[in-house]
């Protein structure tokens, strides 16, 4: 049954809550101390202090994390070798057949039978650390299924030993191709030792580090299914005053324009473009991260969530419904649109998630981070621009339009172009070459931004004036 909606007036504000939400603080007995007159709701806990039985959703974040994990430990390969593809030795040598990629060096590039035997024995240290590692993360999903918050300490410990794993793999790979360039003449560089490397470490091994960074700090409170049994609450809902630009989304700005930059050009030296899935799904997370800033002092619920990933469904149907016109699609103007109306974070979420899944019909590849990049960011900068304009400007669909097609034309198509130099030209970069690689770009990036002019002027009031009402209704995105 649909909640009936009371108001309530307190402190000169009107405030809207559920009519639900105040009879139940009123049948609530008042608490000395708690200060109980104010009328706020408090989360009724759980009455008994014993975990819940079997495994609830949240528990299963870290179980399911590693079990990712241990089939990146144990079934995928760790460490890529392209030069002996056709070859009777494993091109892509997984963590427990590294004496075989050794082997396989030896072979290819003469490596002396000293040097040889002394990568043995570290691949045979290594594969006796998968071993265990692969024996803490059962022995872990075992004890977090049993015990729940008592098995965080051995889940960290699970999480810890398998990036050691990457990081020693990693030394391994350094070693093996100091050595190769060695005996090849070559200087030990950054280069040579990263994407002109002879050995490479694959996003499986990488894989390992970004588990335990998102789990080791929050593993305790993850696998506290106390709270999820606790008395289910109803949170009073505020229309907050326009306070500007917080320091919330200076710090969203700041890892977007860092943080994001700095893993496109780590799965470019590193992984050699050839892991474009991994750093597409790094960039997802990251992406997400500026969203879920906006619920620091609040609950999300799912509505808020709903109407991201409408937009972003949005978003990737008109790029495949335009899939015969070159570069005319209404997929950036969805995503200005979003961010215009949501929020600088959802702005670049919905960019985000509309660059990779789109790509699912249009075909992945090396490409696909610096779109999914340059989407959120005119997405997040209308969040900056138009925050809360609407209504206040005179032109605003006029300057809202102008936005469009600048952002475009001058940001995703220099960014689109920039990511062909990179990832074309890295090997042997010529200054010379940067003016006419954007200038080829010129004719589509117009195209492209005379495109979002024109599906702005069509979608951009009618779109924008449904979002603004359905903020207003439920009170979403006000944070």
């Amino acid at each position: 049954m649909p909640v009936k909606e009371g108001y309530q007036k307190k402190n000169g504000k009107n405030r809207k809550t559920d009519s639900c939400s105040e009879n139940n603080r009123l049948e609530q007995k008042p608490e000395s101390g708690t200060g109980s007159e104010t009328g706020k709701l408090v989360r009724l806990e759980a009455s008994d202090a014993e975990q819940a039985k079997g495994m609830d959703t949240q528990a299963m974040v870290p179980v399911l994390c590693m079990l990712a994990g241990l089939a990146s430990l144990a079934v995928f390969g760790w460490v890529s070798v392209p030069d002996l593809k056709y070859t009777k030795y494993p091109s892509a040598g997984r963590l427990w057949e590294l004496a075989a990629t050794a082997e396989g060096l030896a072979w290819k590039y003469g490596v002396p039978e000293r040097v040889t035997q002394a990568a043995l024995q570290t691949a045979g240290y290594l594969k006796a650390g998968m071993w265990a590692g692969v024996a803490l993360g059962f022995l872990f999903i075992l004890l977090a299924y049993r015990v729940k918050i008592k098995a965080a300490w051995l889940g960290r410990l699970a999480f810890l030993w398998n990036a050691g794993m990457a990081a020693a793999a990693f030394l391994w790979v350094t070693d093996t191709n100091m050595a190769l360039n060695l005996l090849a003449g070559r200087e030990n560089t950054f280069a040579n030792l990263t994407i002109d490397s002879r050995v490479q470490l694959t996003s499986a091994a990488y894989l390992q580090i970004l588990l335990a960074v998102f789990m080791v700090p929050f593993m305790k409170k993850l696998l506290d299914t106390r709270k999820e049994y606790a008395a289910e609450f109803y949170q009073a809902r505020e229309e907050t005053a326009d306070h500007g630009v917080g320091k919330r989304t200076f710090l969203s700005l700041a890892l977007i324009v860092t943080a994001i930059p700095a893993v496109i050009l780590f799965g470019i030296y590193f992984l050699n473009d050839r892991s474009f899935y991994f750093i597409a799904v790094c960039l997802v997370i990251l992406s997400m991260l500026p969203f879920f800033l906006v619920f620091e002092n609040r609950r999300p619920q799912a509505r808020e969530v709903v109407v991201i990933a409408v937009m972003a469904g949005l978003s990737v149907a008109g790029r495949v419904a335009f899939f015969m016109l070159p570069q005319f699609k209404p997929m950036a103007a969805i995503v200005i649109i979003t961010g215009a109306a949501l929020g600088a974070e959802s702005g670049f979420l919905c960019g985000a998630l509309a660059g990779f899944v789109s790509n699912f019909f249009f075909g992945q590849g090396p490409w696909t981070p610096w779109q999914m990049f340059a989407l959120g960011i005119i997405g997040f900068l209308a969040g900056l621009i138009f925050r809360r304009k609407r209504g206040k400007w005179k032109r605003f669909q006029t300057w809202l339009c102008v936005y469009g097609g600048a952002a475009v034309f001058a940001i995703y198509g220099v960014i689109m172009d920039s990511a062909n130099i990179a990832s074309v030209l890295v090997k042997g970069f010529r200054w010379e070459a940067l003016v006419p690689m954007y200038i080829s770009g010129l004719p589509m990036n117009l195209i492209h931004g005379t495109a979002t002019v024109v599906f702005l002027a069509v979608l951009g009031e009618p779109m924008m004036g449904k979002l603004e009402r359905i903020k207003k209704k439920y009170g979403i995105m006000e944070a």
